[in-house]
């Protein structure tokens, strides 16, 4: 699978597919996980940046709701869920945007002689 998240958001399968993920907040939610995929995001954290006007009272229901349809969407195995988190199980280079940082990080540093 590779999230594309630079630009509009892309996810394709092993195969090249797209797959549809639909909604806003089933969007925003993918994108929070893939900015840095492996590690775990707070569920608080979740909440208020998808509910950034005012977080409703069940915002953890709904939340957990958004992440059975993203499961639904994407594959139930890429989404783990630890007491208060949650964590895309996908490796770095399988974001664009890690891939990119990554591949910027391991540039040789270019010299530049003074004039």
């Amino acid at each position: 699978m590779r999230i594309g998240i630079l630009g509009p958001l892309e996810v394709l399968a092993d195969d090249g597919a797209p797959l549809a993920v639909g909604g806003a907040r089933l969007r925003a939610l993918l994108t929070l996980l893939a900015l840095d995929p492996g590690a775990l995001v707070p569920a608080e954290r979740i909440i208020g940046a998808l509910w950034e006007d005012g977080v409703p009272g069940g915002a953890p229901n709904a939340l957990q709701s958004l992440v059975r349809r993203l499961r639904a969407a994407i594959g139930p195995e890429l989404i783990e869920t630890r007491p208060g988190a949650y964590r895309l199980v996908l490796p770095t280079d399988a974001v664009d945007a890690s891939d990119f940082e990554a591949r910027v990080r391991a540039a040789p540093r270019s010299r530049r002689r003074p004039r």
